[in-house]
C-alpha cells in the first residue's frame, strides 16, 4: 500500500455526487489523481463509519497495525528511557524494542523490566544481553473502556475512604496499603490513555472498541482525573505515616466528613448530577477553609499535616468539578 499522505493546508474538500449503480448499489467515484496522492490504490478495501452529522470514510488501517518503535538506551540517559518506553505504550505502538539495553545500569534495566511487566496488554516477547523487546498481546475487541473507567473509580475513591481512615484511626498500615496501590490506578489511566491515542491515529480501532471518538475523549478525561483522585489519596495517607498520632474524636469527625463530602462531589459527578455536584463542591470548600482555621488556633502538633490534608480534600472536590464540566460537555456533544 503506498503511504499515506496528508494534504498540503488550505486544500479544499472533494465533492463527488453519489451515483445509483442498479437498484441496489450507490456509487462514488474520486479523481484518480486526488486518490493516489492520498495513498489509495485500486482494489484497496475502504472503510464507511458513521459519526454524527457524517460519514469517515477509511482505507486499511494504519501501517497495517503495526506500530513499532526502537529505543536506543546507549543514544540517551537511564531515566529518559524509562520515560520514552511508557511514551510509547501511551502512544499505542504494537512492538517496541530498546535496542543496547547492556549500555543500561543493572537496576535500570531491572525498572525496565518491571515497568513494562505492569502495563497492561503488552508484555517482554524477547529479551537479550544487547535488546529487549515487548510486544502488545490483546485483542482491541475485548477491550471496554467503560469497565476499566469503572475499575479505576472504584479503585480510586476506595484508596480515598481508606486513606482518611487511616488518618482518622492512626493506621500506618492502612496507609501504606493505600500508597501501594497508587500505581494500579496510573496502569488503569495508561490504559485508557492508549486506547484513546490509537483511537486518534486510527479510526479501525475506536470502531473494534466499540466507542466513537467523543466518548473515547470523554473517557480519556474521566480516567485522567480518577488517576489525579488517586494521587490525592496517596498523599493523605502520607499524612497518616507522619502524624505524631490519631487526631482528637471531634476533629476526626470533622475531618472524616468532609472527606466523605468531597467524595460525594466525585460520585455524583460521574452520575451526571451536576447541579447537586456543584452544590456539595461549595460545601466542602466552606467547611476546609473553617477547619483550616480552627487548625492554627488548637495549636496542634501535626497543623501542618492535617493542613496538608485539607488541601488534598479540597482538591479532590475540585476534581469532582472537572469531571462534572467533562459530563455536561458531552452531554451538550451527544
Amino acid at each position: 500500500m503506498a503511504e499515506n499522505r496528508s494534504p498540503p493546508d488550505g486544500w479544499d474538500p472533494v465533492e463527488r455526487t453519489v451515483q445509483l449503480a442498479g437498484n441496489s448499489t450507490f456509487v462514488v467515484s474520486l479523481p484518480k489523481e486526488w486518490a493516489t496522492d492520498q495513498g489509495l490504490e485500486a482494489g484497496m478495501s475502504m472503510y464507511l463509519y458513521p459519526h454524527e452529522d457524517r460519514l469517515i470514510a477509511a482505507p486499511n488501517s494504519v501501517a497495517d497495525g503495526n506500530r513499532s518503535v526502537t529505543i536506543d538506551a546507549a543514544a540517551i540517559d537511564d531515566e529518559t528511557v524509562l520515560r520514552r518506553t511508557r511514551a510509547a505504550y501511551l502512544a499505542g505502538v504494537d512492538r517496541l524494542s530498546v535496542a543496547n539495553v547492556d549500555a543500561l545500569e543493572n537496576r535500570t534495566r531491572r525498572d525496565l523490566e518491571r515497568l513494562i511487566g505492569r502495563l497492561i496488554g503488552i508484555e517482554i516477547a524477547d529479551a537479550t544481553a544487547e535488546r529487549l523487546t515487548a510486544t502488545n498481546l490483546l485483542d482491541v475487541s475485548d477491550v471496554s473502556l467503560p469497565q476499566t473507567i469503572a475499575q479505576a473509580r472504584q479503585l480510586a475513591l476506595e484508596m480515598h475512604a481508606d486513606a482518611i481512615t487511616a488518618v482518622i484511626e492512626g493506621d500506618a498500615d492502612l496507609a501504606e496499603q493505600v500508597i501501594d496501590r497508587d500505581d494500579d490506578v496510573d496502569r488503569l489511566f495508561a490504559f485508557v490513555a492508549r486506547g484513546f491515542h490509537r483511537g486518534l491515529e486510527d479510526v479501525h480501532e475506536i470502531n473494534r472498541l466499540g466507542t466513537d471518538r467523543t466518548a473515547a475523549f470523554r473517557n480519556y478525561r474521566i480516567a485522567r482525573q480518577l488517576e489525579r483522585i488517586a494521587d490525592h489519596a496517596e498523599g493523605i495517607a502520607t499524612v497518616a505515616t507522619r502524624q505524631s498520632g490519631p487526631p482528637d474524636a471531634a476533629f476526626g469527625d470533622r475531618l472524616e466528613t468532609v472527606g466523605t463530602d468531597a467524595r460525594t462531589v466525585v460520585e455524583r459527578a460521574l452520575s451526571g448530577e451536576t447541579d447537586r455536584a456543584l452544590e456539595t463542591s461549595a460545601a466542602v470548600s466552606e467547611t476546609v477553609a473553617e477547619l483550616d482555621r480552627q487548625l492554627y488556633d488548637r495549636g496542634d502538633p501535626n497543623a501542618y499535616l492535617y493542613g496538608r490534608f485539607l488541601q488534598h480534600i479540597r482538591r479532590t472536590a475540585a476534581i469532582g468539578v472537572n469531571i462534572a464540566h467533562a459530563t455536561t460537555e458531552s452531554q451538550i456533544a451527544d
